[in-house]
């Protein structure tokens, strides 16, 4: 399930699924200047950031995780993009199913001894919602981006939620590391980076969108 990130070539259309959101589809988020108010696992701050070294080798988000207080089958997050924190401008919240979006992809890395499973995990500002977990296991030291479909035959884990509930008032992106084998109990600092976390419509979504600006601005000229 890894896939390259390519990214699209039209202009971002921001789309508003209420006052207070302001998806934006397409978008990646590069942590260009900084780690964009994403948080920490203990939701004390944003995680740290750093200009050099990402998968292009520029800029990303990185945090510390030490799991002495985790068992095996613990999912801790370790990056929280979310609407209460400002996290990316507010780009990532809003109505996922009404904007078009049907893909995330995120870039991850870890210095842990051992392979880690990630998963993202999508919700609402304030309820349960659906987690995907990667289960090809992320190597040590290596950039790996993976990719979640933002579709109803995705095998999501949903918390009592539905596709429809989670993803059509998305308020939180988390991502983080799906059971803890070799590492849990641990009194260890270990490294994650995360960069390139990117929302996409589909192609057949891009051309309508193409083709309603080119209809719009003949209009304008009529």
């Amino acid at each position: 399930m890894r896939h390259a990130i390519i990214l699209p070539t039209f202009a971002a259309l921001t789309l508003s699924a209420s006052s207070a959101s302001a998806l934006v589809n397409p978008f990646t988020e590069d942590f260009v200047s900084d780690s964009s108010n994403w948080f920490n696992a203990a939701v004390t701050g944003p995680v740290d950031w750093s200009m050099v070294g990402g998968p292009d080798g520029g800029s990303h988000a990185t945090t510390v995780g030490n799991f002495l207080n985790n068992g095996d089958g613990d999912m801790p997050a370790l990056f929280r993009g979310e609407e209460g924190f400002g996290s990316s401008g507010g780009a990532f919240v809003g109505d996922w199913i009404g904007g078009g979006v049907t893909e995330l992809s995120f870039a991850v890395r870890h210095n842990a001894p051992v392979p880690l499973t990630y998963f993202a995990r999508f919700a609402p500002s304030f309820a349960p919602g659906a987690n995907a977990v990667e289960f090809v296991p992320v190597l040590p030291n290596v950039w790996t981006t993976i990719t979640v479909q933002i579709d109803p035959m995705t095998p999501f884990f949903y918390e009592g939620t539905t596709f429809g509930s989670t993803f059509s008032n998305i308020g939180r992106v988390q991502i983080g590391l799906f059971g803890l084998t070799g590492l849990a109990g641990v009194d260890q600092d270990y490294t994650f980076d995360l960069d390139k976390v990117t929302i996409t419509p589909t192609p057949s979504a891009a051309g309508v969108l193409a083709l309603g600006l080119v209809a719009a601005g003949s209009r304008r000229r009529r």
